[in-house]
Formats: structure tokens, C-alpha cells, sequence
């Protein structure tokens, strides 16, 4: 039994390095989240009218720049699968779009967010949105400004066409060519956090990542309370092993949005790399209360507690992490020796042999 609780160990800590590998290279994150769309007071029957779909699409666009990711915006769709499909919310949009490049309006903010909503990944609908988005603000006479804004009002249409251009390389994992296209920008605006951010994201994904501490610095020296960079900026420290200073980052991300779910999620990895188990739990519970699906959140809970001695606990957790990703095999692994340690050993052999079904070597 000793020899198996030693090799428990062993196997929890290379599997929480291995997912440490996994999830730091995760660059976006969840800010806040906003409430879900209300329903549409209609008969479930009732097809979706054009308004309905503007409704929807707005609610949309509203939670991603809120921090919505792609699992959220998906859920819409589905929601919404009885009434209406894909396919029909495509050809919708592709009328709107047409309709608002037909228009004399600007539309600058609205514009800036269907380019957020491509740039969550939700497919070809997102991809339309993006295309519509990008070609709304290229046509407007001067950059746009609202909350996120990137330029200057009189700032020239060329730095925010190269910083676009860029977005569109980074989304086809050019990096390089994307850093290219945010230095030119950085030479007409070399104050545009925005491109920083931008950059210094490509950087990380480059493996330059002592680049992309330096770019999300130029980003906080121009906006401090950028979240986002906040919290990449302490991924990457992360990654070169400067764990208590990617803390401290986080940190800083979670003053700006206590409902950062992804900063929650980093900052309990952190914890648990330099063995601050107690505040790891507290952060990976932040976590999942603010997203109850994240299984890998409720994984790495597991492994936390299982240092500490609390089996039942830790199994608990791993149940939770089970019950959303039934194929994870590193958790009914850990679960099957956490079990014989605790003498429920019929438990633990079922599990074993689930762990092994699913990863025979």
C-alpha cells in the first residue's frame, strides 16, 4: 500500500506539470459574465422574426465583450436549435451585414464587437461576423472610438488597417507575419496599448516569451487596467518559472475583474506550483463557481487536495471533473488509488479498471 500511495504521488505531480504544460499556453480568458439573454415571451413553435434574431445577436455580441468565450456563445445556438438552425442565422446575418455596409452609419462600436465575436471562435458564423465587422471600420473616415478603443480621434485609417491585418494573421496562426503588421501599426501609433496587447500575445505563442513579458508591459504602461494583459502577462512569467511575480499579476487582473474566471483558474495553478495549497484550493473554488464546467479547474482541485491529505475530498472533486469529462483518464487513475488508501477497495478497482479501459499502457 505504500509503495502504491508513493506512486500516487509521483503520478499526481507529473500529471499537474503536465497540465500546468497545457493551460498556460491559454491565452483568453473569461472577464465577467453577464446575464444570459432573456427569452423572447413567444410560443416555443414560433419562428424567429428578423427583430428576433437582431435581439439575439445583440445579446450576443453583448456577453462576448463582456468575456463570454466560445463555449458560452455556443450554448446560445443551442438553445435557440429548436427554433431555428445554423444555417437560417447565417443567411440572417449576411442580410444584416449587408444592410448596415449599405447604411451611411458608422457603426463603429457595433462594428468592433462583431470582430470580437469572430475572434472567439464559433465558427462560420462568427468568421461572417468578423468579415462584416472588419469591413464596417476600414470604410469609417476616421479610427473608431467607444470603451475599447484602439486610436485616437484624427489618428490615420493605415495604423488600424495594419493592426486588423494583424488580428487576421494571428486568427491563421501566422504569428510573425502578425508581429510584422503590429510594428507597422506601433510606428504610427506607439502609444496603442491595444497593439501591444496584440502583439505581445504572438509573441507567447512564438515561445518569445521574455518579448512578451516586455510587450505586455508597453501595454499596461498605456492602459493599467487591461485585465486581459494583467493575466497573460502572469502566464508567461509563469512559464519561465517566475511563479510568485505571475501571482502577483493575476492578482492585479482580479482587482480590475473579480469575476475573471481564467485569472481564478491561473493564479490556483501558481499557487500549487510554489506550494501554497490552501490559497490554490481558494482560487481553484473561485473558479468553479464562477464556471461549474470547467473540469479541468475541478481536476486540478483534486490533485491540490490529495496533497493535502483530504482523499475523500479530493475524490469528491475529481467525481465533479468526472461527471463532465467521463474520459479523463488521469482522474479515475488518481481516483482508484485515493480509494485504496481509504481501504474502499472495490471502489478503487473499478476505477482502476475504468483508468485502464481508457489508457491500457
Amino acid at each position: 500500500m505504500g509503495k502504491m500511495k508513493a506512486r500516487f504521488w509521483r503520478y499526481a505531480y507529473s500529471t499537474l506539470r503536465r497540465t500546468l504544460r497545457k493551460w498556460y499556453r491559454r491565452l483568453f480568458g473569461i472577464r465577467k459574465q453577464p446575464q444570459p439573454p432573456k427569452p423572447i415571451k413567444q410560443s416555443e413553435n414560433t419562428p424567429l422574426t428578423d427583430a428576433d434574431y437582431e435581439y439575439f445577436f445583440m445579446q450576443l455580441l453583448e456577453g462576448v465583450e463582456h468575456g463570454w468565450r466560445q463555449e458560452q456563445v455556443l450554448r446560445v445556438f443551442e438553445a435557440l436549435a429548436e427554433r431555428t438552425d445554423v444555417e437560417v442565422w447565417i443567411a440572417w446575418l449576411r442580410g444584416f451585414g449587408e444592410k448596415l455596409l449599405a447604411s451611411q452609419s458608422p457603426n463603429r462600436q457595433l462594428a468592433t464587437r462583431m470582430v470580437h465575436l469572430g475572434d472567439v471562435g464559433c465558427g462560420e458564423f462568427g468568421d461572417i461576423a468578423k468579415e462584416i465587422g472588419i469591413k464596417l471600420l476600414a470604410r469609417a473616415p476616421q479610427s473608431y472610438q467607444d470603451s475599447n478603443s484602439l486610436l485616437d480621434p484624427g489618428d490615420p485609417q493605415e495604423a488600424q488597417a495594419w493592426f486588423y491585418q494583424g488580428i487576421q494573421q494571428f486568427n491563421n496562426g501566422d504569428y510573425q507575419a502578425a508581429i510584422v503588421s503590429y510594428d507597422k501599426a506601433l510606428a504610427i501609433l506607439p502609444e496603442a496599448h491595444e497593439v501591444w496587447y496584440n502583439r505581445a500575445n504572438a509573441l507567447f505563442k512564438l515561445g518569445r516569451t521574455y518579448d512578451a513579458i516586455a510587450s505586455y508591459d508597453k501595454a499596461l504602461q498605456y492602459k493599467q487596467d487591461k485585465s486581459d494583459a494583467w493575466n497573460n502577462r502572469g502566464n508567461a512569467l509563469f512559464k519561465i518559472g517566475r511563479s510568485e511575480e505571475a501571482i502577483y499579476s493575476y492578482d492585479k487582473a482580479l482587482e480590475i475583474q473579480p469575476n475573471y474566471q481564467q485569472a481564478w483558474y491561473n493564479r490556483g495553478v501558481a499557487l500549487g506550483h510554489v506550494g501554497r495549497l490552501e490559497e490554490a484550493i481558494a482560487s481553484y473554488d473561485k473558479a468553479v463557481a464562477i464556471e461549474p464546467k470547467d473540469d479541468q479547474a475541478w481536476f486540478n482541485r483534486g490533485l491540490v487536495l490529495g496533497n493535502l491529505g483530504r482523499l475523500e475530498d479530493a475524490i469528491a472533486s475529481w467525481d465533479k471533473a468526472l461527471t463532465l469529462q467521463p474520459d479523463r483518464y488521469e482522474a479515475w487513475y488518481n481516483r482508484s488509488v485515493a480509494l485504496s488508501n481509504l481501504g474502499r477497495s472495490e471502489e478503487a478497482i473499478d476505477s482502476w479498471n475504468k483508468a485502464q479501459a481508457l489508457k491500457p499502457e
